[in-house]
């Protein structure tokens, strides 16, 4: 798993900052790592995300926006009809990885109090770019596309992203592109579904990566007409929830996650 520290470079924290603040549209602060991979050491800084502005002609006429999509209404069974089915697309912390149980997990919790079916296929180190096909592990977008029967599907749950803060880092125009891309095919595949975005969470301080991941996500689901999960105001994963391999939370992170995912779509 990915580790992230954030040290030194005042003047490049700065200016990536301001950069990242005008492409997301929030206060930035900084850190990185990966929630089902591979433990890596920490480093004693990580480098700053700067994003070098390209000037671009004026466009001749307003540029075309995505239209937003409408937020189904309350996809709850009504007067005996079957229970709404829900998919949800994410890493680890969606596969429950360190829980005691998949029942004990924070996507199951929330199923259960929202009364939804749950169709999980979350696959643990993935993100909106992150993916090992030599593992059959699929990016966000690939598990949407994994879906058969899409029609079936009534809730779309999308969460996480923190195992793409590394490549946020180096690369943040094709992350901040497959968020935008990924929210697009979730409303384009599943159009009469409810979108719930969960936004990344984090088990240190909330910092530049996590709030400029965070940012793109909810900028995502008001354009595709998402429900935004916050997880990072205030921080969710408290560290008494950290779990002992210091990545994933335990039990009782979970369920203070499910509470409150429960409490902003409600």
């Amino acid at each position: 798993m990915k580790r992230w520290l954030v040290g030194g470079g005042v003047v490049l924290g700065v200016a990536a900052a301001f950069v990242l603040a005008v492409v997301v549209g929030m206060f930035l602060g900084g850190g990185s790592y990966t929630a089902g991979g591979t433990p890596q050491t920490l480093s004693t800084a990580a480098p700053a995300v700067v994003v070098s502005p390209t000037p671009s002609p004026a466009p001749t006429e307003p540029s075309a926006l995505p239209t937003p999509r409408p937020t189904p209404t309350e996809p709850l069974p009504r007067n005996g009809a079957r229970p709404a089915t829900a998919l949800f697309v994410g890493d680890s912390y969606t596969v429950g990885q360190r829980a005691s149980s998949p029942e004990d997990r924070w996507s199951s919790i929330v199923s259960r109090q929202m009364r939804w079916t749950e169709r999980n296929v979350a696959d643990g180190g993935t993100g909106f770019v992150s993916r090992y096909p030599d593992k059959g592990l699929l990016s966000y977008a690939e598990q949407l596309r994994s879906v058969k029967y899409p029609a079936r599907i009534d809730v779309v749950v999308i969460a996480g992203g923190q195992n793409d803060f590394d490549e946020l880092r180096t690369e943040p125009a094709t992350v901040f592109q497959a968020v935008e891309d990924t929210y697009a095919l979730a409303a384009e595949r599943f159009p009469d579904a409810r979108i719930i975005a969960v936004g990344p969470s984090t088990p240190w301080a909330v910092g530049l990566e996590v709030r400029a991941l965070d940012g793109a996500v909810r900028a995502a689901a008001e354009r595709y007409g998402a429900t935004y999960v916050s997880l990072i105001d205030p921080n969710v994963v408290r560290q008494r929830y950290v779990d002992a391999d210091g990545i994933h939370v335990t039990d009782e992170g979970y369920a203070a996650i499910a509470r409150r995912v429960v409490a902003q779509i409600s």
